[in-house]
């Protein structure tokens, strides 16, 4: 299969055989082609060369819907589904002939006998909001399996999931797999997850087919071999020693505005950062905290966080003064998203 946009050759004459009942690993690093294979697949694009056999026959695909039409399904990176709709409501909308008027006791008869086939099942009456990022991923795989995709193909499926949640999701399609009733391409960097779970592997580069086979019978190193190609990857520079002082960082008198506008301090005192502690910023909002054990303050109204030192050195060269905080400044000491 053939890609080209414009000038650029995104794939170049690649070529992936995934058997009947196998889980198969796409691996490639970003750009190599891997997400425009999988589109020619499912229609998004149309290759410039190549064909598409499923079961033997050689198939047109133009569009997603004729994709559907023949078995193939997708599980995207991010979430499709409606937040605000129920499970039920998200697998019964999925279908394209779903009637206008829903008869819900009807189609929950229908979605039971449906949960009682499959390996796993999700709260079909709660809204897809309050699910959490597992369940969510088994929603999306149960909707393909609901509209009968019997070709499954994985962008990512884990970069949402906990390593629990990857492992149990990834085990029950391999079993799925192995008894027959899916075909499975995983697009993945993971070399854990296509050791544990994958029966073959296929490597793009730069938009070609650098190499593949059989699970077990490749190492990681060689894997990442074909990945890479030639590169080498250099040691990290030593570290620079740099001089010890008393105080590189001080916070005064620091000013936040509330959702109405107003100005409001935050931090009567003063907060000093000695040399060597590192300050990071969080999530990209700007806070700093210093890397370390540290003592976690709350500010009004989620305005703004900072963090002290839980522990301040007795020597007097480096001695600072720990901040006073206003009354309306609240310690943290559980574990949540609260506490950075």
């Amino acid at each position: 299969m053939t890609k080209t946009f414009g000038r650029f050759t995104a794939l170049d004459n690649v070529s992936v055989k995934v058997p009947a009942g196998t889980f198969h690993a796409l691996l490639g690093e970003n750009g190599a082609g891997k997400s425009t294979l999988v589109k020619c697949v499912m229609g998004f694009y149309i290759p410039d060369k190549g064909t598409l056999v499923l079961d033997g026959t050689e198939q047109a695909v133009k569009n997603p819907r004729d994709a559907q039409a023949l078995g193939v399904g997708m599980v995207y990176q991010h979430f499709t589904l409606v937040p605000s709709l129920t499970a039920a409501e998200n697998l019964v909308a999925s279908r394209a002939d779903a009637p206008s008027v829903i008869n819900w006791r009807k189609e929950r008869d229908r979605l039971e006998s449906f949960l009682a086939r499959m390996p796993f099942r999700v709260p079909l009456d709660r809204p897809v909001s309050s699910l959490a990022a597992g369940e969510k991923q088994k929603l999306e795989i149960l909707k393909l399996l609901y509209l009968d995709q019997r070709f499954l193909i994985l962008d990512e499926p884990t970069s949402v999931l906990t390593p629990g949640e990857a492992d149990e999701i990834l085990g029950l399609l391999k079993d799925m797999a192995h008894r027959g009733e899916i075909t499975a391409l995983m697009i993945t960097h993971k070399f854990r997850e296509v050791e544990a779970f994958c029966d073959d592997v296929s490597v793009l580069r730069r938009g070609a087919k650098v190499g593949g086979g059989k699970v077990g019978e490749l190492t990681t190193r060689e894997m990442a071999a074909m990945m890479i190609g030639d590169a080498v990857v250099r040691p990290s520079a030593a570290r620079a020693q740099s001089a010890k002082t008393s105080k590189v960082l001080e916070i005064a008198g620091l000013f936040v505005e509330n959702d109405e506008g107003r100005e409001r301090g935050v931090l009567d005192g003063f907060l000093d950062s000695l040399s060597g502690l590192l300050l990071c910023p969080v999530h990209g909002n700007g806070d700093l905290f210093p890397l370390g054990r540290c003592d976690f303050i709350r500010l009004p109204n989620n305005l703004a966080r900072l963090a002290i030192p839980a522990s301040w050195p007795d020597s007097a060269d480096s001695a600072v003064n720990r901040p006073s905080v206003r009354k309306d400044v609240h310690p943290i000491h559980s574990q949540g998203e609260e506490e950075l």
